[in-house]
């Protein structure tokens, strides 16, 4: 066959392509055990962080036990969907967390939010995914912004888009704000405006699940749906 001619190019490009195709493939194939359990890891680690659970080692095992034995899974849903999270079933550090999330500056943001059973106060913050500029609106996953959510007051008394503030406020020194992000406005206003809207849809919706769960009190690692209201 003539190499010049169009028949053998596009022959040889489709070769080409099934060879590395198949190779792609099959790393893919060959991976996707590692990819899970890194996924779980991790999930497993901002769980453990969010609720301030002890672990007793580093090894994925030793988080995948801090969960099961101190958590128990907790789904909210309405007619915007789930939202799923847990409450902390150890006696003395009852709390209930979920991943709440929306659309950063770039992308979508995932969070796990803590909070007390009346959701009064934030225990923590921690962020499960999230892909906006670095050394800009990445740096809310830094640990000098999380820990200033932790103990700050849900103002349940004032407006709906302000139950927590991301920024300046009239009263710096509210129990509800947090400093955002110097440089990074924008990711700090849709931080704090997903936050306050589920913030929102938690508070319609918690009541029935933890009656639901009163009701027929589960172990850790057993899985709690409550009722639609």
């Amino acid at each position: 066959m003539n190499k010049k001619s169009p028949a053998y190019v596009l022959a040889f490009m489709a070769a080409i392509c099934l060879v590395f195709g198949a190779a792609i493939a099959v790393v893919n194939y060959a991976t996707l055990g590692l990819l899970a359990k890194n996924e779980a890891l991790h999930r497993n680690t901002v769980w453990c962080r969010a609720f301030l659970l002890p672990v007793a080692g580093n090894a994925a095992e030793d988080y995948q036990r801090a969960v099961d034995e101190n958590l128990v899974p907790l789904t909210l849903q309405d007619a915007a969907g789930e939202i799923k999270g847990y409450r902390r079933i150890t006696p003395g550090h009852e709390a209930v967390g979920f991943l709440v999330g929306g659309l950063g500056f770039w992308d979508r943001i995932e969070a796990a939010i803590v909070l007390t059973p009346d959701l009064r106060e934030v225990i923590n913050l921690q962020f499960m995914d999230q892909k906006e500029t670095p050394g800009l609106g990445a740096r809310v996953t830094e640990e000098w912004f999380t820990d200033q959510f932790k103990g700050r007051i849900v103002d349940w008394d004032g407006p709906a888009d302000a139950r927590l503030i991301v920024g300046p406020a009239p009263n710096p020194q509210a129990a509800n704000r947090v400093d955002g992000i110097t440089g990074a406005t924008q990711t700090s206003m849709a931080l704090a405006r997903f936050l306050n809207s589920e913030l929102n849809r938690i508070r319609a919706l918690l009541p029935a699940a933890l009656a639901t769960a009163a009701a027929a009190p589960a172990t850790a690692g057993e899985s709690t749906l409550p009722q639609e209201p």
